[in-house]
């Protein structure tokens, strides 16, 4: 019961703070949307459409609206479906975090128990890497992987299509062109993963529990499987509050790579664009909502998923005992 009490008080509460979020971003959307509309200040696209002047509020509950229809019947965006926008995002971002995890868990484990080289590596590394935007280590690997060595390809639409037009589409042409911008996403947010691991691993390393096991013989595996237990309920709530960075740089990366998801829809919702003989905003509302909307409920299931298995794993918060 401890455990089902804790998991409905995190879904409420990161429940709450979606909602939160959303009406915030609406109304920064809405105040936009009113600002071009009432100084014509450029031209607003909407897809379904309002009699009369429209308030803040309505603005704002349009938008909810607008994206629940969204989701049950998609309409198509420069001649693509939301959901294939979706699809992609999320591919893109189930695969770094799989990766992310399983590398960031490893490299903190080693260099927290045998220290050495990867202690070093590690290190020097997370710092370096941390003042790095994702962005950045995306140019550069985009010179070394495809101008000098070719290995992967840039431009993730122009592959798809190219494979579709020769017959030759497939899960692994999906999985190349996705190479190079996980790849950028996991290098980038590598190394702070692994620190702090490695960090949660020193410390424990040093405690009663841990120095009794070593004294009584127990076996370097079974020490490490008990070590990265103990760390991964910390490790977790750092994932938790680092998901957002990696949403982020995921938006970048779409832009940079050409993945037609979340973030190049948000790109894509407004901007510059030819008005008579000068320029204004073509600004579309209902889309840029809806993308921020999606990216926050990826946000979501992730912060209930992990904060959900911290509750498991944690004796302290009633759930698995060690």
């Amino acid at each position: 019961m401890t455990k089902v009490r804790g998991v409905t008080h995190v879904i409420i509460r990161n429940l709450l703070i979606l909602l939160l979020a959303l009406l915030v971003v609406g109304t920064v959307i809405a105040g936009g949307e009113l600002r071009i509309e009432r100084n014509d200040l450029g031209r607003v696209y909407k897809f379904y459409q309002k009699d009369g002047e429209v308030g803040l509020v309505d603005a704002i509950s349009g938008y909810f609206s607008a994206t629940w229809k969204f989701l049950r019947d998609p309409p198509e965006v420069m001649g693509t479906s939301l959901n294939a926008f979706v699809i992609k995002s999320f591919a893109l971002l189930v695969l770094t975090e799989i990766f992310l995890l399983a590398f960031g868990l490893f490299l903190g484990l080693r260099a927290g128990y045998y220290r050495g080289w990867a202690d070093k590596v590690v290190s020097v590394l997370a710092p370096t890497f941390s003042a790095m935007p994702s962005w950045f280590i995306g140019v550069v690997f985009l010179f070394l992987f495809y101008w000098k060595l070719s290995l992967f390809p840039i431009n993730f639409e122009d592959t798809i299509n190219w494979a579709e037009v020769h017959g030759t589409l497939s899960t692994g042409t999906y999985l190349k062109a996705l190479a190079l911008p996980v790849l950028t996403l996991v290098f980038s947010s590598l190394w702070e993963y692994a620190f702090n691991v490695r960090n949660m691993i020193v410390n424990e390393r040093s405690s009663d529990h841990v120095l009794y096991d070593v004294a009584r013989g127990l076996p370097e595996g079974r020490i490490m499987r008990k070590l990265l237990r103990t760390a991964l309920p910390a490790f977790l709530t750092f994932t938790t509050y680092n998901f957002l960075e990696i949403l982020t740089g995921m938006m970048l990366i779409e832009v940079i790579f050409n993945i037609h998801g979340l973030g190049y829809l948000m790109a894509i919702s407004f901007g510059l664009t030819r008005i008579g003989d000068g320029y204004g905003f073509a600004y579309a509302p209902e889309i840029l909502f809806f993308a921020t909307a999606v990216m926050m409920l990826f946000y979501f299931i992730n912060a209930v998923v992990m904060e959900g298995l911290y509750l498991y794993l944690d004796p302290r918060s009633g759930g698995r005992e060690q």
